[in-house]
């Protein structure tokens, strides 16, 4: 028997920032998502099982999805 292992970042969260701000990527200026998240070893590439990272805040653009990690 074998496994297939592999690693995923998972965010959950859906709070928006109450300022607007400027995404430096695709340059628009909106309200941005609230997100946490965790760094996992998945099973199969789907199942997450272990996390192997602290919690992150972070901050995602509504418009690229690009995520900025915030303190």
């Amino acid at each position: 028997m074998f496994f297939i292992i592999g690693t995923k970042f998972i965010t959950w969260g859906s709070n928006k920032t109450n300022e607007m701000i400027r995404c430096s990527q695709c340059g628009t200026l909106a309200q941005f998502t609230e997100k946490t998240g965790m760094r996992f070893i998945t099973l199969f590439f789907v199942v997450p099982t272990i996390p192997i990272s602290g919690k992150k805040k972070m901050i995602e653009c509504p418009n690229c999805k690009t995520r900025f990690q915030t303190e």
